[in-house]
């Protein structure tokens, strides 16, 4: 609950004005006939400018605070104030859609879904590159990972260095309100490819933060399978993901591998049984 929704539930009259609410004064000392009580409309902090009134609404009620639901909603106006004034990359006009077929095993079907394509600029070219979207769905970075036969030192270059990578996709697509966590584009891709689609990947396993577990369960998100690799760096980035994720009130399940084993490897047949193994 926030300050607004404390509001209507006590069916206070209300007028919005930016980021308060105005409401005749709660001081039973202030016979407030011209409203002049600011409320936060999320935290519920409150000051009287006539009468000098102040303190907190949920306090004043005796109604419980969610700082999570609080921190959530500042994470909505994020996100639309990011819509608003940014416009993100624009795809280049002539770059050429992928139509090379499958893909280390990816079918050409997913790569189109992902928008795949190649680019013969420097840098990129003898790469096949991905468009990375925020949660607004604006092009915030181009990746190009190096084809065999390509040439390049890096095997992946990303565009514009040092971009802060969000999870990709962005938008996700819960299975029974879950995802899956990955750490690389390729393991994402390979789970997708067979039926996975509520992989989500977060560029390495140092990646992974509270605001980007809030962009999870701001989407309906209610727990968390982390596949990362079975290596010590691996694991140990899994643990303090999910000592994160389980403050936010997400549930976690750890899908531990064994060291040298990738998502990105695995074959049809099992990603067939883990699918099953999660989700029936």
């Amino acid at each position: 609950m926030i300050a607004i929704d404390l509001l209507n539930e006590k069916q206070i009259p209300f007028t919005v004005k930016g980021q308060d609410a105005i409401i005749s004064c709660l001081n039973p000392e202030h016979d407030d006939t011209n409203p002049s009580l600011r409320v936060d409309k999320v935290t519920g902090m409150m000051h009287c400018f006539s009468c000098g009134f102040k303190g907190n609404l949920f306090t004043h009620f005796g109604a419980p605070e969610s700082p999570l639901e609080v921190k959530l909603h500042r994470i909505k106006e994020k996100i639309a104030k990011t819509r608003s004034q940014t416009v993100g990359i624009q795809l280049p006009e002539d770059r050429i859609e992928w139509k090379g077929g499958p893909y280390r095993n990816i079918s050409e079907k997913t790569l189109k879904i992902w928008q795949a394509f190649t680019w013969n600029v420097p840098k990129f070219e003898g790469r096949i590159i991905f468009p990375i979207r925020d949660v607004t769905g604006k092009n915030i970075a181009l990746l190009g990972r190096l084809i065999v036969g390509g040439t390049g030192a890096e095997k992946y270059y990303i565009y514009p260095s040092g971009v802060k990578m969000p999870f990709t996709p962005a938008k996700v697509k819960p299975i029974q309100n879950r995802v899956i966590l990955v750490e690389g584009i390729f393991d994402c891709l390979n789970l997708w490819d067979n039926g996975l689609t509520n992989t989500v990947c977060c560029f390495g396993t140092q990646q992974m933060d509270w605001f980007k577990l809030s962009l999870l369960k701001l989407q309906g998100v209610q727990g968390i399978d982390i596949m990362f690799d079975g290596d010590e760096a691996g694991q140990k980035a899994t643990e303090q993901i999910k000592t994160l994720a389980e403050k936010m009130e997400l549930s976690v399940q750890k899908i531990t591998l064994r060291d040298g084993q990738d998502p990105g490897g695995f074959t049809p047949e099992q990603i067939k049984k883990i699918k099953t193994r999660l989700y029936g």
